[in-house]
């Protein structure tokens, strides 16, 4: 009830109408101290009535200050100018009236200001609040305890208002940007208990969390809804950014004709869990994302439970704008995506728990060259449980490994916890033969750590497509062999058993095989190597280096590579014991010899008889080299008073090649071979 002070005013003011009715009174001024009613607080009031001896009397007044009632209670009103009020029993109005606020840092210029006060209701109206090139309007109700608040901001200047938050605000800065806003709340004694907020920010220019985030010409369109029902607050909300361009460390979005849009709705069920029953995020045209769920966010953020839906519908922009950033400058730098994803995903005590992904047309592409897929299908079923048994399938058009291909083939194995198993043979076409594979089994046993062990085995690989893959020296014949167990373990390769290849109707095996850093910048390689009974004259026919006849055997012992480079070696070739076959050169396989090792053999031909000759018989042939530091030393069949036999000559006609180089330089040696072994026609030096 409006304080008795009131009422006793208005009898005073009444008792002097008719105590000076008939006399010439033009005006009477009253003073009053406060006014008190419930939350509100008029302070200095002075009324004046005036025009007194006029048919229409005028009554206003001026209040130095008004103290509003919650949730206003921090806004003060001052130099209020009410041209139009009213004072009776129980009941204040001012109307057209103007006033300025004092707020913090905001001293306002004059603004049109009314308001009502009755012991039932009371409302509190602001029009035409200019801040900067902006305008805001207030209307204030509250009524038997409940109130209602409505703003409504037009152009306001965000970087103006920037400057009136207090210090330890979330923004860095706000250097432009404008919002236009209409906010409507509704709360009681308690507080509030509904709001809502419809609003468009544009041009917006910001930064926070020291750079992290920010923002530039973002236009921005957001609504928020929120209601208190039975002690739980239930929200909807929905944020869409159409133009701009918006940076959230590291990932940067150019924003135009594809709008990011979030929304979510759900409710707080105490002042420590949340429950999300609806989140969708969307990038038009690239990728769409759905939630629910769980969260805990006192006393620290965790994911109880939730449900993920995942649609990447682009994954060339999708990776390029949202995985890329994460990857630059580590080992997987220089991916590229393409195709579709379907992920449909579980999380319990912020644990992912299972995963399915459903793959269309996808292909990656590696810059570095070490990983390609054409055409991938199929779907991965991922959990954690280890009594899981819903089986993964993919297939693909082509899949390469370094530069090896493996063309069109089809997996299906099983993903769970830390392991995927193999459940069915399969066989993978490769350089003209298969790899078979019996058994393959994969275990992450300590982070970057895996485990895998294979057991499977080749057949008619091609040695030529291998070494053409490898930019090897052409190799003819294939590889074919049982492998009984493969493991790679600390990030090293091992095989048991050996490697079988025939080639030029010869054996070559493989064992002691090992790799470490297969699939890094810098791998390791290391074998053993024995070769036994090849037919030379097959060799020489793909080598282009000359005709030659006679069978070759021989070891490469400890053979190191790094990055597929030779660091070291001990090998041999040359004619077995006991071989019987036919022993024979052509001029042109003599020149070649004698260029490896720096003999005259080219001379002698060319200047002796032997020059009416095309071929020569030997007895022997051999070669060897030990790899040390970058030089190989050389070593023949026999010593020689100089030098040492290449070629050690039997029957007519008969050539000896000598060679004299002892040592000499790996890539010098290279380069010979390279040149005898080529098509074109060998030059001699």
């Amino acid at each position: 009830m409006i304080k008795n002070r009131m009422g006793k005013t208005f009898t005073v003011i009444f008792s002097l109408l008719f105590f000076y009715q008939g006399h010439a009174l033009e005006s009477i001024n009253i003073d009053v101290e406060n006014i008190k009613s419930k939350d509100w607080q008029l302070n200095d009031i002075s009324l004046s009535l005036f025009d007194l001896q006029q048919t229409s009397q005028q009554f206003s007044s001026s209040i130095k200050e008004i103290i509003l009632p919650p949730p206003l209670s921090n806004l003060k009103l001052l130099d209020i100018q009410c041209s139009n009020f009213t004072w009776q029993q129980n009941l204040i109005i001012c109307q057209t009236g103007k006033a300025k606020l004092n707020f913090k840092k905001i001293h306002s210029k004059t603004f049109d200001f009314s308001f009502t006060i009755t012991d039932q209701k009371s409302i509190f109206s602001i029009e035409n609040f200019k801040l900067d090139n902006g305008k805001l309007s207030l209307i204030a109700e509250e009524k038997e305890g409940f109130w209602n608040l409505s703003v409504k901001a037009q152009n306001l200047s965000l970087k103006t208002i920037y400057a009136f938050l207090p210090k330890q605000q979330v923004f860095d800065e706000i250097s432009q940007g404008n919002i236009n806003a209409n906010i409507k709340v509704k709360g009681d004694q308690n507080g509030v208990v509904d709001f809502r907020i419809k609003s468009n920010f544009s041009d917006l220019t910001l930064q926070a969390n020291q750079g992290k985030i920010a923002t530039e010409g973002i236009n921005l369109e957001w609504e928020l809804q929120a209601k208190l029902q039975k002690g739980e607050w239930q929200w909807k909300n929905v944020a869409r950014i159409n133009q701009g361009e918006l940076y959230v460390e590291p990932v940067y979005l150019e924003i135009k004709d594809k709008a990011l849009s979030l929304s979510t709705n759900g409710k707080v069920i105490n002042d420590k869990k949340m429950l999300l029953q609806n989140l969708l995020i969307s990038h038009s045209d690239i990728v769409s994302i759905k939630a629910d769920g769980l969260v805990n966010y006192q006393p620290r953020f965790n994911i109880k439970q939730a449900n993920i839906q995942s649609e990447i519908i682009n994954l060339d922009q999708f990776s390029r704008q949202y995985i890329m950033p994460f990857i630059e400058e580590t080992d997987i730098d220089g991916l590229k995506l393409f195709g579709n994803l379907n992920i449909d995903s579980h999380i319990n005590k912020s644990k992912l728990t299972d995963i399915t992904v459903d793959i269309k047309s996808l292909k990656i592409l590696d810059e570095q060259k070490r990983f390609e897929i054409h055409n991938a299908l199929g779907t991965l079923n991922w959990s954690n449980d280890l009594l899981f048994t819903t089986a993964s399938e993919i297939s693909w058009d082509q899949l390469k490994i370094r530069s090896i291909p493996i063309d069109a083939s089809h997996l299906k194995f099983l993903l769970k916890n830390k392991q995927l198993t193999l459940l069915e043979k399969s066989t993978l076409p490769l350089l003209g033969g298969n790899v078979y594979i019996n058994q393959l089994n994969w275990q992450n046993i300590t982070d970057n750590e895996p485990h895998i062990y294979f057991q499977g085995g080749v057949e008619q690989v091609s040695l030529e497509k291998l070494s053409y893959a490898l930019d090897w020296t052409p190799l003819s014949g294939d590889i074919s062999g049982y492998i009984p167990g493969v493991n790679y373990k600390n990030k090293t390769l091992t095989i048991k058993g050996e490697l079988q290849a025939q080639l030029f109707d010869g054996i070559i095996k493989i064992n002691n095989l090992s790799s470490s850093g297969l699939f890094t910048d810098f791998s390791k390689f290391s074998m053993n190597m024995e070769i036994k009974n090849l037919d030379l004259y097959a060799i020489t026919q793909k080598f282009k280096m000359g005709g030659m006849e006679g069978r070759v055997s021989g070891f490469v012992n400890q053979l190191y590579l790094e990055n597929w480079e030779p660091v070291t070696f001990y090998a041999w070739i040359g004619t077995p014991e006991n071989d019987n076959s036919r022993h024979r050169i052509s001029q042109k396989a003599v020149e070649n010899i004698a260029s490896i090792g720096g003999g005259g053999a080219a001379d002698i031909i060319s200047k002796g008889f032997l020059r009416f000759f095309d071929t020569f018989n030997y007895d022997r042939l051999g070669f060897g080299c030990y790899l040390h530091q970058g030089v190989c030393q050389l070593m023949g069949v026999e010593a020689a008073e100089q030098g040492y036999y290449l070629v050690k000559g039997g029957g007519l006609p008969r050539i000896d090649i000598k060679g004299y180089n002892t040592e000499l330089d790996w890539n010098v040696l290279m380069q010979r071979l390279s040149r005898i072994t080529a098509v074109e026609e060998v030059v001699i030096e």
